[in-house]
């Protein structure tokens, strides 16, 4: 079906809250009046058959752009505003037909791997593309740490980070619990490469120097 058969009205005005219940799912909203006029064309599309050829009532199409609406704000949580589509874009370019067929780049898998072992962080069998999306930042921290030891470490690079991060979760399991709101987050730790600190430095002692971060905090406050 040709993409203009689809654009015209196939049924009666559609319910403002119903418009507003999908529009304010949507992670970025900017200008309502052309937000709200986008997602009509949009549900006159799914009813005319957009989806698979079918019509729809327009309890069902309702339902649909609701659900793949709540869709992309879980898929695009945590990614940077000025890399989430305009709300316009979104409904006007049907992005909602495609929003979980994009395929997971490989050094997101690799990235994972480490990332999962990190205190606190769920394993990667648990892991659903919302998670993948609020952790894309850490996801691409770590990926940029693989390649830049991979001159030292070739192709163990991953498997080394892995191990060390392994290496750190270990030491972090055997602190006392009151002292497990001093670990860093995943970011942190990347940025200030700790994976190249040696084990003794993850004991937690008064001995070792790890206390000053509680003292710096108790200086804050």
């Amino acid at each position: 079906m040709e993409q203009q058969e689809l654009l015209a009205p196939a049924c009666g005005p559609w319910p403002n809250v119903a418009i507003e219940s999908i529009r304010t799912l949507y992670p970025v909203r900017r200008k309502k009046a052309e937000e709200q006029k986008r997602i009509r064309e949009a549900l006159d599309r799914i009813v005319a058959g957009e989806i698979d050829s079918k019509p729809r009532t327009q309890e069902e199409a309702i339902a649909y752009l609701r659900e793949k609406t709540s869709d992309a704000r879980a898929k695009l949580y945590g990614r940077e505003r000025r890399y989430i589509p305009h709300a316009t874009t979104f409904y006007h370019q049907s992005r909602y037909l495609r929003m979980m067929t994009e395929s997971m780049p490989a050094y997101v898998e690799d990235a994972i791997t480490i990332l999962q072992c990190y205190p606190g962080i769920a394993k990667y069998s648990e892991f659903t593309m919302a998670d993948v999306e609020a952790h894309m930042p850490a996801i691409k921290l770590i990926d940029e740490h693989i390649r830049y030891i991979q001159a030292t470490h070739g192709k163990a690079s991953t498997s080394y980070l892995r191990t060390r991060v392994i290496r750190y979760a270990e030491c972090v399991a055997r602190w006392p619990e009151c002292d497990l709101q001093y670990v860093p987050g995943i970011m942190k730790w990347f940025k200030e490469r700790r994976y190249e600190q040696q084990d003794a430095h993850w004991t937690r002692t008064p001995q070792n120097g790890f206390s000053s971060e509680r003292d710096q905090l108790h200086r804050i406050a």
